[in-house]
Parts: structure tokens; sequence; C-alpha cells
């Protein structure tokens, strides 16, 4: 027989917690899952058939040859700064004809290309992979650049998939990238060596006339590089 007169019984202490519980942990998957399927607000590809994306990469690539090989006296310092829209551009526009000149070299389907951005802080790496977690997601790689005696080391940072910090996966994503990433040679194989934790790099940049130019600091900003280097004469 009903003795409640009707009313509803009230939930026990137990059953709402639980319930409450409950929804918080679907809310925080939910959002999980959120955070992981959107893109960093700085990754950004444009068309591969975008003007003026690929004017800007062609304009990089020449301003930056020119500088490096321009004659200047023994061991006088100079700077350059490098934007990150800048060597963006290059990245979207000229990355892949690059590529095409080296027959052994083909970008794996699966990776975008790649973007980078340069902050205070370090210097992210994004890029986007098919299939990771069942969809297409980008993942973003901090690195601090550090010179010690003639050497640039890329100190690992945070890693996030989209926009979801996940500090305990560096070492799958870097034997994701290990696996997926092109064998480059010279110089971009080392670059990528070094990326990867696998090693460190000279912090030299060998010239077609024998010179060299040798870096001595890197200066992070907010949106750019400033590097300053030595062009060294034959020999030295």
């Amino acid at each position: 027989m009903d003795t409640t007169g009707g009313r509803p019984g009230r939930l026990r202490p137990i059953t709402l917690l639980s319930i409450i519980l409950l929804v918080l942990l679907i809310a925080l998957a939910g959002g999980t899952w959120l955070l992981a399927s959107w893109s960093p607000g700085w990754f950004d590809l444009p068309p591969r058939e975008d003007a003026d994306t690929a004017a800007l990469g062609e304009h990089v690539e020449f301003r930056l040859a020119e500088e490096l090989q321009r004659i200047r006296a023994s061991n006088e310092s100079w700077r350059i700064r490098m934007t990150d829209e800048a060597i963006n551009a290059w990245l979207a526009a000229r990355l892949l004809p690059w590529m095409s000149h080296e027959p052994d070299l083909v970008w794996p389907e699966r990776l975008s290309r790649p973007q980078v951005r340069f902050s205070t802080s370090g210097i992210d790496v994004g890029i986007r992979v098919s299939g990771l977690l069942g969809s297409d997601r980008v993942v973003s790689l901090r690195f601090e650049p550090v010179l010690d005696s003639g050497r640039l080391l890329l100190k690992p940072g945070g890693i996030r998939i989209g926009r979801l910090p996940v500090p305990f996966a560096r070492s799958a994503v870097d034997a994701l990238l290990r696996e997926s990433l092109p064998r480059f040679d010279d110089a971009m194989g080392e670059l990528v060596a070094t990326a990867l934790g696998e090693a460190t790099m000279e912090a030299i940049i060998p010239l077609v006339d024998e010179r060299r130019v040798l870096v001595d600091s890197m200066q992070l900003e907010r949106g750019a590089i400033v590097l300053e280097a030595r062009t060294l004469n034959r020999g030295e």
C-alpha cells in the first residue's frame, strides 16, 4: 500500500551524487573530444593555388638566399628577422616543389604541410594527421631552441592534439612522425632529426662557394624569429 500520499520519494544522497558524477564525466569526455577536434587558431593552411601565398613564398626564398650569399667582411655580425607568416607561406607554396627535385622524397599523404608559430616562450610546429583518433586532427609540438657551443638543441616542450594539451603523448607522437616523415638529407635531415630528439645539429649553414654562415644567437618574438649570424670565409 502507498504510504507517501502520492508524492514522489526523494533521491538518496548517494544516488544524487552518482548522477552528478556521471553528468560531469560525460561533460568532461565531450569537452575533451571537442578540444581534440578543434584546430589551433593559428593553424590555417592556405590553398596551394593561392596566388598571394605563392608570391610571398617565392619572395621569402629569394630574400633568404640573397641575405645568406651576400659578400661581407669576415666575422662581420649581421641579423635577419623572419616572420612566421613568411615561413608558413614558404612551407605552403614551396616545400612540395622543392621536394620534387629529389625523386626519392615523397611527402606522406596522411600528413598536411606543416606550419609554425613563433612566440617568446617557444616555437610551435603544427601538422594535420589524417586518421588520428578516427578523424583528421592537428598535432602541434612546442620546442625551445638553445644554442650551446655552436650546436643547436631543440628542447621539447608541450604537445597538443587540436586544442587539447596531452602531456604524456610526446614519445608516441615523435614515433608517429619518425615513421611517417620522408628521410631528408643534408641540413633538412639534420633539422628533422634534431626536432625528433635524435641529435643536435651544428648552427652552421654551408654556402655554395665554400663560405659558411655561423648562427650566433636566436631571439624569439611574438610572430617572428631574429637570427644573429656571421659569414665565415673559406678556411675559417
